[in-house]
């Protein structure tokens, strides 16, 4: 109980294994920039529990990620840095930071002398009798429990595969439900997905990896015959939407406008 007592207070002011850590970090915010939290999913022995914090305080802002720690000792953690959105669709990143946690294990140490003693090694045990019964024995059993189901087997006849069905069509969202609920950017953002995710199918050099800039001159280059002008209106305009620069856009006008692009991608331009 003494050597508990004594361990406790010598962990005191240090996270344990299990315990929530904050990890936060202030960051300057310009007027015409908006502050976004990145995706991160930490490796193990970190996990992270939830949503960022992120409070204003002034001319900075504050971004907070609670995480817990699997294991006891010093542990590195390197966390994403924020984004910067632009106002006209840019979006700066900062460079990521790292914190060195010092975990404390939530076990006491054991004295050395506490241990058990290894002990000598135990002498082999005689066999005095060797049958090969016992194994003739269990392949007749073998035989006798797998001969019906292999005879049963090789009569049936030949297996026939079934057709495969056709993939299902996948549903339109419901982007009059969403823009009504004032979700104007989820109804530009999923507009942006499936006209990009068509474009990738055709051409596969323009890929949704890349920005709008990169997209629209692969494209121009790759595919000349396609409505190009159309497509850079379009997807700037879903850009703004997007990233508020344009907050009164018509995102439902713009939403079907992306849609009724596809068919004339399929058809090769036009």
């Amino acid at each position: 109980m003494i050597v508990l007592a004594l361990w406790l207070l010598a962990q005191a002011g240090r996270p344990t294994v299990g315990d929530t850590v904050w990890l936060s970090r202030a960051v300057a915010v310009p007027a015409d920039r908006t502050l976004r939290a990145p995706d991160w999913r930490p490796d193990d022995p970190v996990e992270l529990l939830g949503r960022p914090r992120i409070t204003v305080r002034g001319d900075s802002t504050d971004i907070a990620y609670p995480v817990v720690v699997w294991r006891a000792g010093l542990q590195v953690v390197e966390v994403p840095g924020p984004l910067l959105l632009v106002a006209g669709g840019g979006v700066d990143s900062l460079p990521p930071k790292r914190f060195a946690l010092e975990i404390a294990s939530v076990l006491p140490r054991v004295p050395s002398d506490s241990g058990l003693a290894p002990q000598p090694r135990a002498d082999f045990v005689p066999r005095t009798t060797v049958s090969i019964l016992p194994l003739l024995l269990m392949l007749a059993l073998a035989v006798l429990l797998l001969a019906p189901p292999h005879w049963w087997w090789r009569r049936r006849g030949p297996v026939t595969a079934p057709k495969a069905s056709p993939p299902p069509a996948r549903p339109a969202p419901p982007i009059e439900r969403w823009a009504d609920a004032g979700e104007a950017r989820a109804v530009a953002g999923t507009a942006t997905a499936r006209l990009r995710a068509a474009i990738a199918a055709r051409a596969p050099a323009a890929h949704r990896g890349l920005d709008t800039e990169s997209l629209l001159a692969q494209l121009a280059a790759d595919r000349p015959d396609w409505p190009i002008a159309d497509l850079e209106s379009v997807l700037r305009s879903l850009d703004g939407a997007r990233f508020g620069a344009d907050a009164d856009v018509d995102v439902i006008a713009l939403a079907r406008g992306a849609a009724s692009l596809e068919p004339r991608l399929t058809e090769g331009g036009g």
